[in-house]
């Protein structure tokens, strides 16, 4: 494999029959700390009109897959994941894999789709990973968290030793979007009216929030009359290190952040047995402290030393392209 037109590759869309080969190539027990999604995301993906599911071959062997979300009606490109063969990574030929992926989804596009605001996150920790563009712009960070619990302890010690009264938080209900569309929430507090379910990005609307209750998303927002104040997500999935539950969290406020990170893990201690492992996720560094604490101290929870910080960018995406210069 000295170069990419030394074999023979195939880009094409994947299928459910590429389940065993794309977890070969995937890492999926190092990826998030092993606590990787893609083998509960990916037969749901192949099938959500939204996602495109590419993967590159050979003839004999799976190289890389790459996932992306087309959101917000076709305005917008959220890049959700890339999984190249550990021999291929950082090297010159996977990189050249990539762009043939990336190529390849451009044609799958329509037509009205041909320029996206595209959005990356990617770990401060491994800039190499950060996408070199000129007109490439900075939006926010988030900070991420994992704890871990058994779901009868933690329980028992919310039962014998009870956080303090906190902030009341509910259910959404559709009503409560002229709360969230206020300025003084999707401007203030969010940042460019941008929220993250499970790390993937999407605009605050109606219909999104409706989508992801139907998707069996718990979503929660304060009670404030005039505007609200926070809005959190939650779910859960099975990884190769077992149960996790996302916690995303939209506030600024410690009090809020951590009703609805209390709310998020009582429900879920109520609805599995044994080990969750929570994944909490903050879109204010100040809270990251305090909710490391809260989590410990009052929830009952063992911090876990995987945190890592994300960096929201985005930048204009011109996809109208050659179709003879792609390999799909």
């Amino acid at each position: 494999m000295a170069n990419k037109d030394s074999f023979n590759m195939t880009c094409r869309q994947a299928t459910h029959s590429d389940y065993d080969a794309v977890m070969k190539i995937a890492s999926v027990d190092t990826f998030r700390d092993g606590f990787d999604y893609l083998p509960a995301k990916f037969h749901q993906w192949v099938d959500d009109p939204e996602a495109h599911v590419l993967v590159a071959e050979t003839d004999d062997k799976m190289l890389a897959v790459n996932v992306c979300f087309v959101t917000d009606g076709g305005a917008h490109l959220f890049s959700k994941t890339f999984r190249i063969a550990p021999e291929l990574q950082r090297k010159k030929l996977g990189m050249g894999i990539r762009l043939e992926l990336e190529k390849a989804l451009k044609l799958r596009l329509h037509p009205w789709q041909r320029q996206l605001e595209q959005f990356t996150l990617a770990d401060v920790k491994r800039p190499y990973l950060m996408k070199d563009v000129s007109n490439k712009k900075d939006i926010c960070f988030i900070d991420v968290m994992y704890f871990q619990g058994m779901t009868d302890k933690v329980l028992e010690s919310n039962g014998v030793h009870p956080p303090p009264s906190q902030p009341s938080v509910m259910p959404y209900q559709p009503s409560d979007m002229s709360r969230l569309a206020r300025p003084e929430f999707s401007q203030q507090i969010l940042s460019d009216n941008n929220i993250f379910v499970d790390w993937d990005l999407y605009k605050l609307s109606a219909s999104n929030l409706r989508g992801f209750s139907k998707r069996g998303v718990v979503i929660l927002v304060d009670n404030n009359e005039s505007a609200a104040k926070s809005l959190s997500f939650g779910g859960s999935y099975m990884t190769p290190r077992g149960r996790l539950y996302h916690v995303d969290v939209h506030c600024r406020d410690v009090a809020l952040c951590q009703a609805h990170i209390k709310h998020h893990v009582d429900r879920a201690c109520r609805e599995y047995e044994g080990m969750i492992t929570f994944c909490v996720m903050v879109i204010d560094p100040s809270l990251k402290i305090t909710s490391k604490t809260f989590c410990v101290e009052k929830l009952g929870l063992v911090h876990l030393p995987y945190d890592h910080r994300y960096l929201c960018s985005k930048f204009m995406v011109p996809v109208l392209i050659d179709p003879s210069k792609s390999r799909l």
